[in-house]
């Protein structure tokens, strides 16, 4: 039996998006007694201040990023995707970016998340070779380098970029020299790609809520 590929849905961090407010609607007693209420569909998006639609869909999203995200094979070949800028929802020049390989597992693996949401999004992809974003972190091909030649590249709308831009979790150690080449403040994301929707909360909508 051929083995997957590791997409770290252990290295999902929900607590880092949880706080304290409660009201009679949402109180629960733990973490644990929340997401057993999100699984089972008992919080409702929409009746509660503190959880709207838009953070309880994204919650469910990394809840159940087993289901979520497509079987990725672990493969020993690279499979080079095309570099450059995918624009996702006719983004602007305010949208955030997503930086990533140019692999073409890594970017079905985006694309499942980046599919579910109505936002506009960048997605910019570096030359690694084909290598998924771990593995070019381990042979070295996503690069501070690679990553300001796709920016360079980029057809940006006039002005160029000014929204987010956001690291791949894995590439935290590439956040501050890719900084200072590009002359901009560069976040660093999530390490698994489920956990995006709640990454990027303020600029994110569920693909089918009609309050977006």
């Amino acid at each position: 039996m051929p083995l997957n590929a590791d997409l770290y849905l252990d290295r999902i961090d929900l607590t880092r998006y949880t706080g304290t407010e409660t009201c009679r609607v949402c109180a629960v007693d733990s973490l644990e007694e929340l997401l057993d209420r999100l699984r089972s569909g008992r919080l409702c998006g929409g009746r509660c201040p503190h959880w709207p639609r838009q953070r309880v869909e994204a919650f469910r999203m990394a809840v159940n990023a087993g289901k979520a995200l497509p079987t990725i094979p672990s493969l020993e070949v690279p499979r080079p995707a095309e570099t450059g800028l995918l624009a996702l929802n006719g983004p602007t020049a305010i949208s955030p970016v997503l930086i990533t390989g140019n692999s073409r597992l890594t970017h079905e693996v985006l694309l499942a998340v980046l599919s579910t949401t109505t936002a506009p999004i960048w997605m910019a992809s570096a030359d690694t070779g084909g290598h998924t974003v771990d593995m070019s972190l381990v042979y070295k091909t996503l690069t501070p380098k690679t990553i300001t030649n796709a920016f360079a590249a980029g057809d940006w709308p006039a002005g160029g970029p000014a929204g987010r831009i956001i690291l791949p979790g894995l590439a935290e150690a590439l956040a501050e020299p890719v900084s200072e080449m590009l002359g901009r403040r560069v976040e660093v994301g999530p390490i698994c790609a489920a956990e995006l929707p709640l990454f990027l909360l303020a600029d994110w909508c569920a693909g089918d809520d009609p309050n977006c």
